[in-house]
């Protein structure tokens, strides 16, 4: 049995930009008007709005496509249906964006290091206003971002006496874009 094919359809604000940036990090990443036939090869069709780029995946059912929505929140775009990834131009550089499209299963946990704690000022249940609740920040708190594959395991690097860890699924790509530190090794694994 042959493994599906995949594709990425890109619409929206910045196509070109990103669609470029994608086919400098891989060349199997294609800008195509239609599905190349090249066993390897990863068809990119760039279309302007959401119609188009529920076309072009209705045009080749047997792909998986990975469908982009690129934008900016002061410029309307018409939809696709059922977007799978959504990102906001003004604040993910092309090279990012194609970082996040090509690892779109690569997601973060966080390990928190010297939680944030809410206690109440007067040792007793919270008030109905929550004025007697205090949000205590400790010395030293900070946010690790790790990265792991979507429904994975435990990153090994991620200490076992972790005192709370947050899995989300926040793109690993993007992990930047945080405020947060980013694991060295999970860096070093998958960029």
């Amino acid at each position: 049995m042959s493994e599906e094919q995949r594709g990425v359809v890109l619409y929206g604000y910045g196509v070109d930009a990103v669609a470029e940036a994608l086919r400098e990090l891989d060349p199997r990443y294609v800008l195509v008007d239609r599905v190349a036939p090249e066993s390897g090869q990863v068809p990119v069709p760039r279309c302007p709005h959401g119609a188009e780029a529920d076309a072009a995946r209705e045009a080749a059912p047997g792909v998986a496509w990975l469908v982009v929505e690129l934008y900016r929140p002061e410029v309307d775009i018409e939809r696709a249906r059922d977007p799978l990834l959504l990102m906001n131009t003004s604040k993910v550089d092309p090279g990012m964006a194609a970082r996040a499209i090509d690892q779109p299963d690569l997601e973060i946990w966080y390990e928190v290091i010297n939680p944030i704690r809410a206690t109440t000022v007067d040792g007793g249940p919270a008030s109905d206003d929550y004025s007697n609740v205090a949000i205590i920040v400790p010395g030293g708190h900070r946010m690790v971002a790790h990265a792991v594959r979507a429904g994975g395991a435990v990153p090994e690097c991620l200490p076992g006496g972790a005192e709370q860890v947050l899995p989300s699924h926040d793109l690993w790509a993007l992990a930047p874009l945080g405020k947060n530190d980013v694991c060295r090794a999970c860096t070093a694994r998958h960029g």
